[in-house]
């Protein structure tokens, strides 16, 4: 019918999408979408993983970039015209059958089309050879929303049986016949490279070279420069010991001594005080500071006529992905004739065309297996480690799976960016907010991925800070590209998990200032009821007005990102400069329609989870240009038994949705508003106030 669906004479219906799976349950969730105006039962669709093309205009259905919680909300009215059509071709085909053009006549349920003239059905199988030979309509009638059978109900997800038997297959399990094993040794230092290619070790087939690939390299990683070594050997064991005893000589430049982070915050410091405006036409270097919305005259001089000002700065660090599921791909070359690449990738059309470029086979000739991820958060979306494995495929001649030992996945990530976010707000004697002046100093995810940069900057950079519906005078959002070239990359939530933290946190201090409720203080800003409708559903179901016992605090915070909006209320107890109790977690979120509420509360709880190790204990650190952090060992994760309780509701759906308001995303948003939450309920506690994160910068897993 189209590359969404197949309709089979079989009875079977198979939904093939190119989304990737890693744990978020899009897929079903499209499953749900089609079903609806497809009018058949959710049970039926069958999914397959889909592979990319490099069409120009390619095909609905096809290499869905899975980032930015955009699979369900940027395919959700798509699909279910799918569906409908579809469903509108397989009744045509009754009709013409039939020899009745009277639509009126012709019902559908679950995948058979009645006749009630005659009181006889057709199957969609039996209708499915005529239907496909018709010209698909342009548009086709969808389903009531107050008619729904799936969408908006829970139903279990379709992956969960193959996960909990081990079918299911991830990078790491992919074997082929006469398999080779490769493990990646890079230069400790970023910005060095090898100096002399290395012996290969006893007993392994050989020591491959590794070269940045045109388009893979961040920041010090320039493409065609030799910073990684790979071993290749015949098992996964003595390959990785071979590894970890390779003899290498790395070229280290003199600027690596700059790559450290009492630079990077000094630099980020001044940049925060001083930094020269963008220039339309200008080269504009890092370092450049871009208006994002506002007048920072305006908001200046509205500031210094206040009866209090407020001024703070908030530090967060660089954070590793740390996914469960190490960087692996495997390849299997033949020299001229096909490439085939098993890939745990979140972008699998970027993956075709850079393989096309490494090989120069044709499109036709390559053949992208997406697996199942063990966690992506954004890792994944990156094609440096399949650069890798095709590099070394096409030297060893015959299938290799390359993977990447846990200490090189944390101290060769493209991070989440460092940030310094400098805010400045002013108070009148009524307590209101008399203007508002924000900064954020961070490096350039866009920017070191080549996109050109224009009047407001980085939008990564800025992501929850710009364009709130709160009250805020005269205000100014400033962003400063940050010139530190430490690999930067896309991190669940991105930039909300930066600015979210600060401007909730900054809101936060100045209700204190005003002497009023946190909570009442941000509802008497906010001028969008949505957001007014998620504030209060918070407060209410995170018992704000109930009294805390001694020793307890309760935070509140509120933010945007994807088009959806979270609210969260977290209680702590126990606070000490080491330690911690969260008891209690409460998020509400309004995405405006959740096609399966039960994937949406699994995916906030998880991001609650995500959320609470990164604001207590992630970062990564670097000395001379080495990052220090090698493993979870110096990276603590919570443990079970430290798990809060987590209560999520979500705004209802909308009794009619409309086309012309946008979805919003669930995969990311437990994570932004959770910092700015549990800060400003631990100052509730102790009254010190964080602001900088990690809480515990130097906890390990032995704590």
């Amino acid at each position: 019918m189209n590359s969404w669906l197949q309709v089979g004479t079989d009875e079977s219906i198979t939904l093939t999408i190119g989304s990737s799976d890693m744990g978020q349950g899009s897929a079903s969730g499209l499953a749900q979408v089609l079903c609806e105006d497809l009018m058949v039962d959710y049970a039926r669709i069958q999914i397959v993983q889909g592979g990319p093309t490099l069409a120009a205009v390619a095909p609905i259905g096809t290499a869905i970039n899975t980032v930015g919680s955009s699979v369900t909300r940027n395919n959700f009215w798509k699909l279910r015209d799918a569906g409908a059509i579809a469903r509108e071709m397989l009744v045509t085909a009754a009709m013409n059958q039939k020899a009745d053009l009277v639509r009126a006549n012709f019902t559908v349920s679950n995948g058979v089309v009645h006749h009630t003239p005659s009181n006889t059905n057709l199957t969609y199988g039996q209708l499915a050879s005529a239907a496909a030979l018709l010209k698909p309509p342009a548009s086709a009638p969808l389903v009531a929303d107050s008619e729904f059978k799936s969408i908006g109900k829970p139903q279990d997800r379709k992956d969960i049986p193959l996960k909990v038997d081990g079918s299911a297959k991830y990078g790491i399990d992919i074997q082929l016949k006469g398999m080779l094993y490769a493990v990646v040794k890079h230069c400790p230092t970023f910005s060095g490279t090898l100096a002399n290619a290395p012996a290969v070790p006893s007993g392994m087939v050989a020591a491959v070279p590794l070269s940045v690939a045109a388009g893979t390299g961040r920041g010090t990683e320039v493409a065609g420069a030799i910073n990684a070594v790979a071993v290749v050997g015949h098992n996964t064991w003595d390959t990785w010991q071979a590894s970890k005893d390779l003899s290498v000589t790395w070229n280290i430049p003199a600027g690596a001594a700059n790559l450290d982070n009492a630079h990077f915050l000094a630099t980020a410091q001044a940049l925060a005080a001083s930094a020269p405006a963008y220039v339309a036409g200008g080269t504009n270097p890092a370092g450049t500071c871009y208006t994002v919305e506002g007048n920072a005259t305006s908001a200046a001089a509205a500031i210094a006529g206040s009866a209090k000002i407020l001024d703070a700065t908030y530090v967060l660090p660089y954070v590793s992905h740390a996914c469960m599921e190490v960087l692996n791909c495997t390849v299997d070359y033949v020299p001229g004739v096909r490439c085939d690449v098993y890939a745990p990738t979140q972008s699998a059309k970027a993956a075709l065309a850079l393989v096309v470029q490494l090989t120069g086979l044709l499109e036709s000739q390559i053949t992208i297996h997406t697996t199942f991820l063990g966690g992506g958060l954004g890792r994944k979306a990156e094609q440096d480690f399949i650069s890798q494995a095709v590099q070394v495929g096409m030297v060893v001649k015959q299938p290799v799976k390359l993977m990447w030992p846990r200490e090189e996945d944390f101290t060769r990530d493209q991070y989440r960016p460092m940030g310094l976010m400098h805010a400045r707000a002013g108070l009148n004697a009524a307590g209101q907010v008399t203007g508002w002046a924000y900064r954020n100093v961070s490096p350039s995810i866009l920017g070191q991925r080549g996109v050109p940069l224009g009047a407001t900057g980085d939008s990564q950079g800025i992501e929850g800070a710009h364009a709130l519906p709160y009250n805020l005078g005269a205000a100014v959002t400033e962003w400063v590209s940050h010139p530190s070239p430490i690999p930067v990359g896309f991190w669940r939530s991105v930039g909300a998990s930066l600015n979210t933290f600060a401007v909730e946190c900054m809101i936060d201090e100045l209700a204190l200032a005003a002497g009023q409720d946190p909570y009442m203080f941000r509802r008497s800003l906010l001028t969008d009821p949505r957001w007014i409708a998620v504030l209060d559903k918070a407060a209410t179901l995170g018992n704000w007005h109930a009294p805390l016992a001694a020793g307890h605090g309760r935070g509140i915070a509120i933010g945007t990102a994807f088009n959806t909006i979270v609210a969260q209320v977290v209680e702590v107890s126990n606070v000490t400069s080491t330690r911690m109790r969260v008891n209690n977690v409460t998020v509400v979120m309004d995405c405006y329609l959740a096609v399966n509420p039960s994937f949406v509360e699994h995916q906030l709880i998880g991001g609650v989870v995500h959320g609470l190790n990164a604001t207590l204990y992630g970062r990564q650190t670097f000395l001379k240009g080495v990052a220090q952090n090698r493993n979870f060992s110096h990276s603590r994760m919570i443990r079970m038994g430290e798990m809060p309780q987590v209560k999520v509701a979500l705004i209802p759906n909308p009794a009619l949705s409309d086309r012309t308001v946008k979805l919003g995303g669930a995969g990311e948003l437990g994570v932004p508003t959770f910092a700015p939450a549990l800060a400003n309920a631990c100052y509730s506690a102790t009254k010190v106030r964080t602001r900088t994160l990690p809480f515990f910068p130097n906890a390990t897993m032995s704590d």
